[in-house]
C-alpha cells in the first residue's frame, strides 16, 4: 500500500525523525509505504493522501484537483491544530467548504476528567480504541469517528474525505500512547 503525504503546502513533514519516525516505522512493518510528495500534482499518483497541517494555502486549481480526487474515490486525510495555529483551520476549511459538511473550528478541546498529562491532551474512542488526542480543535459535519467523552467530535468524515482535529496524535511522543498507533495504521489503511 502506498501512501501520498503532501509537503507541498509546508506540511509537518513525515522525513522528519523528530517527530515521525515511528510512524514511518511502524507503517513500513505493516506494508504501507509513505512518500513524502514536494510536488502537488503527483498527489495524482496515490489513492491515499494526507495533508498534515498544511500552512500554505491552496491554490484554487489544487482545490478543483482535491474535488476531482474525491469523486474519484481518493482516500484523503486532512489534520488540524487547535485555535486556527498557524492559519491552519482556514485553510483546511476553505479546500473543505466546496467539496464537504465537515468544518475544523476555531476552538480547542479541553477535558478535566478524561485527559493524558494536560487537560488539552485529551482522550477519545474511535470504537473500542482509546485513542490520545493533543491540542485538537472540534470538528462539525459528517460522520464522526472519534469522539470525547463527552461527546465532543475530534475524527469525523464524509464519503472518503477524513478530518481530524489535530496533527499529533501520530507523532513520536502520541502514537506510543493508548491505542494511537492501531488508529493510526487503521486510518492509513482506510479501516475507520
Amino acid at each position: 500500500m502506498k501512501v501520498a503525504w503532501d509537503i507541498s503546502h509546508q506540511e509537518f513533514t513525515i522525513e522528519d525523525d523528530y517527530y515521525f519516525s515511528k510512524l514511518k516505522k511502524y507503517a513500513k512493518k505493516e506494508g504501507i509505504q509513505i512518500f513524502e510528495i514536494k510536488k502537488f500534482s503527483e498527489l495524482q499518483k496515490f489513492e491515499i493522501l494526507v495533508f498534515n497541517y498544511p500552512e500554505k494555502p491552496f491554490l484554487k486549481k489544487e482545490i478543483q484537483m482535491i474535488k476531482k480526487w474525491q469523486k474519484e474515490g481518493k482516500k484523503m486525510i486532512f489534520t488540524g491544530y487547535y485555535l486556527n495555529e498557524d492559519g491552519v483551520a482556514e485553510i483546511i476549511n476553505n479546500v473543505l467548504s466546496g467539496i464537504a459538511s465537515v468544518k475544523i473550528n476555531y476552538d480547542k478541546l479541553i477535558s478535566k476528567k478524561y485527559f493524558f498529562e494536560d487537560p488539552l491532551f485529551v482522550l477519545t474512542r474511535c470504537g473500542k480504541l482509546k485513542v490520545l488526542m493533543p491540542c485538537s480543535a472540534s470538528l462539525k459535519g459528517g460522520k464522526p469517528f472519534l469522539k470525547t467523552f463527552s461527546g465532543k467530535i475530534a475524527g469525523t468524515k464524509e464519503k472518503n474525505i477524513y478530518l481530524l482535529g489535530t496533527c499529533v496524535f501520530w507523532d513520536n511522543f502520541s502514537i506510543d500512547k493508548f491505542d494511537n498507533k492501531k488508529f493510526s495504521l487503521k486510518l492509513l489503511k482506510g479501516e475507520i
